[in-house]
């Protein structure tokens, strides 16, 4: 294990310093994201003084934008290319935040800053990944984008509570901090990535996106459907958790329950990324619905513990799944990883829009019925139905590597 993790950290420590820097840059574009994203609900509210009400369809709208919006990335890279890509949705998502200051002076200056401040990560986010997957060979992107992962999940993890300190003191800081840090990491995108060709298409030198898309889509359909099916199942746990911890253990749970979550995506998923990637699909589509079914059904006992446990189990579950599903959309889209990762955020913002609203019904539901710890049974009954789906209709087959085809690593250039 040891000899294993020193290689990987050679291997790191070998690529380029633009491949490093966007790792780096990974963690702070999360950072920064996530010390707004969670809270432009309070901020319209308190800072603008916008109706609950109208905030709640702008936040919902936004959120549709961000995941939904990524479809786009496909296109926009073939047209700027993958570095004129992040820097531009960077530079949106600064002056969305500008304006979000402004909005507590000009109220109407809010709903144009929270399109730019949501367009910016649906066009960002495709992008990054595909710069890793073109930047290294095939058999180093489970590794890569494992380690991106990590990257942006600690972000995620500190920026709430960087964000929280200088929330309480007053929310026109909070933006004009975060419209500075981004335009000092727009800066650093400009200075530090170099431009990289696109990656070479396998069959033939035909472009995916002309005569063979369409078979490359069909072929994705099914990793498409299942990462779907993972982001709605995800998104029961993130928009819900808050909600049942306050009632069954108490808020200040919430915080552990979410170290959790993200710490363990962050120190296991790049050393089981090898694993991962050679794994059957279809055994590790029902493994890994199985353990968020697991983890659902022990979150409903509603103790710190089984919150806990359960936790552990169900995000185990999610860095098997997220990750693999990354490598077959790639896979299975050959050339054109940018619409790939433009796909899978399209379909994570659809899982989170019927998580939403399936959840809301079901919530209040059982929070009337005074019995909440059956929204986590609900939630393990559809998770192990997804197991059996994927026991019935996942691939069996193994991924398989051809060096020949793929550009090699950027450590050994």
């Amino acid at each position: 294990m040891t000899s294993s993790l020193t290689t990987k950290w050679r291997t790191f420590t070998g690529l380029s310093r633009s491949l490093k820097s966007l790792i780096v840059l990974s963690f702070v574009v999360a950072l920064g994201s996530y010390m707004v994203t969670p809270f432009i609900g309070v901020f319209m509210v308190r800072g603008v003084g916008m109706d609950v009400r109208v905030a709640g369809v702008l936040v919902a709208v936004a959120t549709f934008i961000q995941f939904g919006g990524s479809i786009l990335g496909g296109p926009v890279v073939d047209r700027l290319g993958l570095k004129r890509t992040m820097v531009g949705s960077l530079a949106l998502r600064t002056v969305g935040l500008v304006l979000l200051g402004v909005a507590v002076k000009v109220p109407w200056a809010a709903y144009p800053a929270v399109v730019l401040v949501s367009a910016g990560p649906a066009l960002y986010l495709p992008a990054n990944k595909a710069y890793i997957v073109t930047a290294v060979g095939k058999d180093l992107r489970p590794l890569f984008l494992a380690v991106s992962s990590a990257a942006l999940n600690a972000g995620m993890g500190v920026g709430p509570l960087l964000a929280a300190l200088l929330i309480d003191a007053d929310p026109l800081v909070l933006m004009v901090s975060a419209a500075v840090l981004f335009g000092l990491i727009t800066a650093v995108h400009q200075i530090t990535l170099a431009p990289l060709p696109r990656l070479p298409v396998p069959d033939g030198g035909r472009e995916p996106d002309r005569p063979g898309k369409g078979k490359a889509l069909r072929r994705a359909l099914r990793p498409v459907l299942f990462t779907g099916v993972a982001f709605y199942l995800y998104f029961f746990f993130q928009s819900f958790m808050g909600l049942y911890a306050a009632s069954a253990a108490g808020i200040h749970v919430l915080g552990w329950v979410l170290l959790v979550n993200c710490a363990m995506v962050v120190l296991l998923q790049a050393p089981l990324a090898d694993w991962i990637a050679r794994a059957g699909y279809r055994p590790l589509l029902v493994g890994s619905f199985a353990l968020m079914a697991v983890g659902m059904g022990v979150m409903a006992l509603g103790n710190v513990p089984s919150l806990l446990l359960g936790t552990a189990l169900f995000t185990l579950g999610e860095v098997f799944l997220f990750l693999r599903c990354d490598l077959e959309l790639v896979d299975r889209v050959p050339g054109n990883p940018a619409f790939a990762f433009g796909a899978q955020r399209l379909t994570a913002g659809i899982g989170g829009l019927l998580a939403g609203v399936v959840g809301g019904f079901a919530f209040a539901h059982v929070e009337e019925a005074g019995t909440p710890e059956r929204f986590w049974l609900f939630v393990a009954a559809q998770s192990a139905v997804a197991a059996l789906a994927a026991a019935l209709l996942g691939s069996g087959g193994r991924r398989t590597a051809s060096p020949a085809r793929d550009m090699e690593p950027e450590a050994a250039r």
